[in-house]
């Protein structure tokens, strides 16, 4: 029987790597067999981004030529050690260093007499201020102690115990290991980062942790206050770390894992579908490998689900689509929601991979004004879409069928399963949507009529909200008025009951920083009809429903048209 799932547990052997990070790991050991002691280097990298497998790859890959020691801070955190954590480290180094109980127990106890003072204040060579008032307040009192002596002394008993060790294995030298630093509290992970400068830089030793910068730069603010300068940060790291290395999450090769998971699944192998699902990836949860793991554990639930639920689809379409629904529903959840509880349009979707209309749309979707985080997020969608809407083809076009919209909204419904929201699914008022169509039929066939003045965009909501219904319709059409600003004619259809639509007109300023001279301009009442409009201060005249026309009626098309574009006309006269 295949197995099934991923586990989210690190590489231990480098046959067992499937991101090509070789040529790294054995860079890295043939730099720690040969640089000067002591040594620390960092491995940095986002959650799950394998700084573990890294780690243990080069533990492997260094065996015979030094001797490894490994300490995983994450096991010792859960209990809230407190100051213990530091002396844990050290008490599970000497064990490694098969140091004896008695020697180790002097170690501990000297460090344990003043180690809770000393141990904060290693930072004070980088950083100044608030750590030179620490060495004041720890040497207060106890004027007798000479730190510096006793600093020296366990160094020194440390190394006696490294010397021996490496002369015992006839080694070259110790190299240790200390993972998971970045999850710890930050000002934890600082102060095991003094603890280690202060007493182990020793020789013969290279120390290899796994820990970020930015967790450092964060440890220093937690212990010492939000002003000391990102330069201070970067000094302390500087001090602590002489080798800095990046896990080269860009460079893994991901499509050999692609195609080993693709396999795994029971997927069709072709450079076609790895080089989609590849972008799938690459747009939306990104290369991380344990952001990999969960998207695959979640397709292979949800591919058990749908070969029971999604039985009229083929199944290799089945597959590709649900591919591009969870990439989305992992990477995207606002977006995912949306695509899950509404009804399913064409020209809705198309909308958001063009990056001329997918600005708004995303906006509407998320319910969000401009800020950078949402323009993140544009960016984004706008470049995941294009791969998503290709999942979903059956056919050689790059529009989207009846057919193909089905399959997605099938689909999607099974995949609600495992989405973290609450949404209930496919909203399904069939009155609504009637009307809806009903209404952007309108819009339609009056942009038709008006070619003669340029190309009037349709839009509709994607969602209701105030003063905005689902069945809402609008047309508009942009150009730039010699004054000096950009106008937005629109008609917008809305439903005033079953068989009864308003028509409203709204004249706006589509340039920003413009609105005095727009207003300037137009005056009081810019399109001169007998409803007068209400102004609104940001830049638009609102005429509200100044035509009440049938839905059915064979000239409502053509009585908007008229009226838009003797609107069109008055409005060039300015």
């Amino acid at each position: 029987m295949l197995a099934m799932g991923c586990p989210d547990k690190p590489v231990e052997k480098i046959e067992e790597d499937l991101f090509n990070v070789s040529t790294y790991v054995n860079g890295l050991c043939s730099f720690v067999r040969s640089c000067d002691t002591p040594m620390t280097i960092s491995i940095q990298g986002d959650w799950g981004s394998g700084k573990t497998s890294m780690m243990n790859m080069m533990k492997e890959n260094l065996q015979g030529d030094v001797w490894p020691v490994w300490f995983n801070t994450w096991q010792f955190s859960q209990f809230e050690m407190g100051n213990a954590l530091a002396f844990s480290m050290l008490d599970v180094l000497l064990t490694q260093l098969d140091c004896d109980g008695g020697a180790r127990k002097k170690i501990l106890k000297g460090l344990a007499g003043f180690g809770r003072k000393m141990v904060k204040v290693a930072t004070d060579v980088a950083i100044s201020g608030s750590a030179a008032d620490m060495v004041d307040q720890a040497l207060e009192g106890d004027q007798e102690t000479d730190y510096a002596a006793e600093i020296m002394g366990l160094k020194e008993k440390f190394q006696n115990a490294v010397n021996t060790k490496l002369e015992k294995e006839n080694k070259s030298r110790v190299v240790i290991f200390v993972d998971d630093l970045d999850r710890l509290q930050p000002s934890r992970a600082v102060e095991l980062l003094e603890v280690l400068k202060l007493f182990l830089d020793c020789d013969r030793c290279v120390f290899i942790l796994a820990v970020d910068y930015e967790v450092v730069t964060l440890g220093i603010r937690e212990k010492f206050g939000s002003t000391v300068s990102e330069e201070k940060g970067r000094s302390f790291f500087d001090k602590i770390i002489q080798l800095p290395f990046k896990m080269p999450v860009s460079n893994y090769n991901i499509s050999r894992y692609v195609q080993d998971m693709m396999t795994r699944m029971n997927l069709p192998i072709n450079v076609e579908n790895i080089t989609l699902f590849e972008n799938l990836i690459h747009t939306s949860v990104g290369f991380n490998p344990r952001s990999m793991k969960r998207l695959f554990n979640t397709y292979q639930l949800l591919d058990i689900v749908t070969r029971a639920t999604v039985r009229d689809v083929d199944d290799n379409v089945r597959r590709r689509v649900l591919f591009a629904i969870v990439c989305a529903q992992m990477s995207f959840e606002k977006l995912y929601v949306y695509l899950a509880s509404t009804r399913l349009e064409a020209d809705s979707i198309l909308a958001l991979k063009n990056p001329e209309t997918s600005q708004e749309a995303i906006k509407e979707i998320y319910d969000e004004k401009d800020n950078v985080k949402l323009s993140q997020e544009i960016s984004r969608v706008t470049a995941f879409m294009p791969y998503f809407i290709n999942a979903l083809q059956v056919d050689t076009d790059e529009n989207l069928s009846d057919a193909e919209i089905e399959n997605l909204r099938k689909i999607l419904k099974s995949s609600l399963v495992t989405s973290v929201s609450n949404t209930a699914g496919e909203g399904d008022e069939s009155a609504v949507w009637a009307e809806r169509d009903a209404d952007r039929n309108i819009v339609k066939n009056t942009a038709a009529l008006l070619t003669d003045i340029g190309e009037f965009r349709i839009w509709l909501p994607r969602k209701e909200r105030e003063g905005v219904r689902l069945s809402d319709a609008d047309g508009y059409y942009c150009w730039t008025a010699s004054s000096g600003f950009d106008i937005k004619l629109e008609f917008y259809v809305s439903r005033l009951n079953t068989y009864e639509v308003g028509v409203s007109l709204f004249v706006t300023n589509n340039s920003g920083g413009t609105e005095d001279l727009f207003f300037e301009t137009l005056g009081a009442d810019p399109l001169k009809l007998s409803r007068r409009p209400v102004r609104e201060d940001w830049g638009r005249y609102r005429y509200e429903n100044i035509l009440r026309l049938n839905d059915n009626d064979p000239n409502t098309a053509h009585l908007i048209a008229d009226i838009v574009r003797n609107a069109y006309r008055t409005l060039k006269e300015y």
